[in-house]
């Protein structure tokens, strides 16, 4: 929340409003794209955040391309782009809660027309438009309907008491009969986490389920396949933003995508998130090099040289979680930093390093650091933590990767092991 807020106010982007363009817009760029529409039902909401690029919004660091004014319910930018892209729309008032939905399109040469509603009524949204949007907006359409068609075939079981199991819908009841956490409370959510699929729901349901996923993945495969376009290669990406896809569908970027369209950011795009969602326990670290805050850049590989273990620490200083991961670490780095154990720290900030730094004096960080501003070198995207504050990457001297998010009990047991610590010691 902090960490929004702070992105909203410091952005050096001027608004859309009218049919203005934004700052710093090459209005001799090969695609002009006007976006214009109105807002439904949603009075608390007066900016849209645009974000230009399939990596634009992909972490909440990210800073959009520009900020476009609600007024009257209506609101218009046009937007001047060396080709046609992949976009997001979000609410301000929604990603400053932490929770927002975002409205996906290609910008290209035309205008973009939006009837935008709140959450509840979000199936009413419209996009229109030509070219590559039009295209876009088409697949999506036949993936909505199948799904539209396949969630009757749900209600309907779900109407007729015929989704779920017994015991489920028991041990779901038994639950919510206990209004406050008590042991027994625990206890029985608990054993409802260990209830395997086949516990959960009937035969009818899991095969319901398996044949949905079936005929969904062979319907998005379908349209991959056709001519490589931006559109489909749109929906590619999109399938590569949290999660590494099937395997049909890395050897449909490969064999087409990687091959027909290499130079699309889409393509770069697609090639960071294959290698870094790839990353296993076991494999060799992702070498970089990163500047300190002194602006002085060095490179993993020679800083971590001599070191017997290391914890790389992909943190931001908007990142609670992170910040209180990294604090836990700080009584071991100074037992051990000077038998071997090393931890470089990798701030994922915007704009500027005044935040990083506060909470690094706040915090009583001692090991070295560095700054990935504006995912200039998409560090996190190389390692696999695509929409997120950061991760924790643990390797050896020769640089085999040990563990990811290790907890502060196993990484004592990882270093002390690696020192050749004792018990009596």
């Amino acid at each position: 929340m902090k960490r929004i807020t702070m992105i909203l106010c410091s952005l050096l982007v001027a608004a859309c409003a009218g049919n203005q363009p934004a700052a710093e817009q090459d209005t001799d760029a090969a695609v002009h794209c006007h976006i214009e529409g109105k807002v439904h039902n949603r009075p608390q909401s007066d900016e849209l955040l645009l974000f230009v690029g399939i990596d634009g919004m992909v972490a909440q660091s990210s800073r959009p391309h520009t900020i476009i004014d609600i007024r009257g319910g209506e609101f218009s930018c046009d937007l001047y782009i060396d080709e046609p892209q992949y976009c997001e729309l979000v609410f301000a008032d929604e990603l400053a809660n932490g929770a927002w939905r975002a409205i996906d399109f290609i910008a290209d040469n035309c205008t973009v027309k939006f009837d935008l509603y709140p959450e509840d009524e979000f199936l009413k949204t419209k996009i229109e438009g030509t070219g590559a949007t039009a295209e876009y907006q088409s697949y999506k359409s036949q993936l909505r309907a199948m799904q539209e068609q396949v969630q009757k075939e749900y209600d309907k079981l779900y109407d007729e008491n015929r989704y779920n199991t017994k015991e489920y819908d028991a041990l779901i009841a038994r639950i919510e009969a206990i209004k406050e956490s008590t042991p027994e409370r625990t206890a029985l959510i608990e054993q409802l986490q260990a209830m395997t699929d086949e516990e959960k729901y009937t035969p009818e349901a899991i095969a319901l389920r398996e044949r949905d996923k079936a005929e969904y993945k062979a319907a998005q495969l379908s349209i991959l396949e056709g001519t490589p376009s931006v559109a489909r290669l749109a929906l590619l990406a999109r399938q590569m933003i949290y999660r590494l896809p099937d395997q049909e569908f890395i050897d449909v970027f490969e064999e087409l995508y990687a091959i027909e369209m290499p130079d699309n950011p889409m393509t770069h795009f697609c090639r960071r998130q294959i290698d870094g969602l790839s990353l296993q326990v076991g494999n060799h670290y992702v070498d970089f090099e990163a500047p300190d805050l002194d602006g002085q850049m060095h490179r993993l590989s020679e800083m971590v040289e001599g070191a017997k273990i290391v914890l790389l620490d992909l943190w931001a200083s908007w990142c609670g979680p992170c910040r209180r991961a990294s604090m836990e670490m700080i009584p071991l780095y100074d037992q051990y930093k000077s038998r071997g154990f090393m931890v470089i720290g990798v701030a994922r900030e915007s704009e500027s390093t005044d935040a990083m730094e506060s909470a690094i004096r706040k915090d009583g960080y001692t090991w070295p650091q560095l700054v990935e501003l504006d995912d200039r070198a998409n560090l996190w995207s190389q390692y696999g933590c695509i929409n997120g504050a950061g991760r924790r990457i643990l390797f050896n001297a020769e640089g085999e990767i040990l563990a990811f998010d290790p907890t502060i009990e196993e990484l004592t047991t990882e270093v002390e092991k690696h020192l050749g610590v004792t018990k009596t010691e």
